[in-house]
């Protein structure tokens, strides 16, 4: 069984799509079987995996089950409650191959649902490869102490996931009526950046299977990954007391480029991305750019030790203290750290989520090389 599975559609799914017949058989061989062990067919609904169909192995391993089912859904194979596929079940039969061993895969065939499902797990297999790559390399970097070459590598590894995204999008809009679609949205982290994406694939997906239960509670409910604010935007106003509880807005920034950043002393990412924003802030200060930090610590001392610690020098930090219950991470939709925004004079933001390099090259850009 695949560990990533269904984070966000096990609590979006309840199909009920076109099927040819409604009668879907599913035929197995099982490696090493137990005679009479059960397989079981579990349906993900809403909040819950329900067991739908249950039958038995022979000595052979061999075991068969039908199902009627009203559309296309996502399923759970469950072979003697040690190996666990997801299925998706439309108006093909399919063929089952498995050891009957925890920590083996289940083979599937017999739709293209399942072939393109497993383009997706052979996709994500090959990417985490690379991850557990990229993490020893940081590890090394961080542990010898190396400035350069870990901010190398954090540009590296935005790269990275920048272009694992792009290869999930533009897979999901290239299928034609598959349920995978859906599944893919599931490795897509940052939804509210790929709102615009989340938004075209459900109106796609509405037109090529129009009663699907599960496109349609998608579409209902992509509007939950809208952004407060998206490129070109006018920022909303935040007015938050400074560690001496005296009452600061962002608004009184106005004729100044300022990156309104969202972080935490907890925050580990945030705390290694401090030491880029200090020097960006020492190179532009003087040219116009200003920070203003919202901190989503719970605790005032936890936030004014890590604005030491770390040299937060500019006089712009601002927190309610109400972790992310925070007014400022409720009227942005801040639900992760760290989250910045780069807003121009006016307020408008410029731009998004800018790190490491790609901070620094954003303000060459508006500023010019600093000396």
């Amino acid at each position: 069984m695949k560990k990533y599975l269904l984070l966000i559609l096990v609590v979006l799914i309840s199909a009920c799509g076109g099927s040819k017949d409604g009668l879907v058989k599913i035929t197995g061989k099982i490696e090493n079987a137990i005679p009479q062990g059960e397989v079981i067919l579990e349906k993900f609904e809403v909040g819950q995996v329900r067991p739908v169909e249950t039958v038995y192995s022979d000595h052979n391993g061999n075991f068969e089950l039908e199902i009627n089912i009203d559309g296309p859904g996502f399923y759970r194979l469950n072979i003697y409650n040690k190996q666990y596929e997801t299925l998706i079940l439309a108006d093909k039969n399919l063929k089952v191959e498995a050891s009957g061993e925890s920590g083996n895969e289940i083979t599937v065939t017999g739709s293209e649902d399942m072939k393109h499902m497993a383009e997706l797990y052979a996709f994500m297999d090959d990417y985490q490869v690379k991850v557990q790559d990229f993490n020893q390399r940081y590890i090394q970097a961080r542990n010898e102490g190396n400035a350069t070459l870990i901010e190398e590598l954090t540009t590296e590894g935005l790269s990275m996931e920048e272009a694992k995204v792009d290869y999930l999008k533009k897979m999901a809009l290239s299928l034609d009526g598959s349920l995978v679609s859906l599944l893919i949205t599931d490795y897509i982290p940052n939804k509210a950046d790929e709102y615009k994406f989340l938004d075209s694939l459900s109106v796609k997906l509405q037109k090529e299977i129009p009663n699907s239960s599960d496109v349609q509670y998608f579409a209902d409910n992509v509007g939950v990954f809208k952004p407060a604010v998206t490129i070109g935007d006018v920022a909303p106003n935040l007015e938050l007391p400074n560690p001496d509880g005296e009452m600061i807005s962002l608004e009184s920034l106005r004729g100044k480029y300022v990156l309104l950043d969202f972080w935490a002393g907890w925050c580990r990412p945030c705390r290694q991305e401090n030491p880029n924003v200090v020097r960006m802030y020492n190179m532009y200060n003087k040219d116009g750019f200003e920070v203003f930090s919202v901190s989503l610590d719970r605790t005032k001392n936890q936030w004014v030790d890590a604005i030491e610690k770390d040299g937060l020098v500019w006089p712009y930090h601002v927190s309610d203290l109400k972790y992310f219950q925070s007014e400022a991470a409720l009227t942005y939709k801040v639900n992760a750290i760290p989250f910045a925004l780069l807003l121009d004079p006016e307020g408008r933001v410029i731009g998004k989520n800018l790190r490491g390099r790609a901070l620094q090259a954003k303000l060459e850009s508006i500023f010019g090389e600093s000396e």
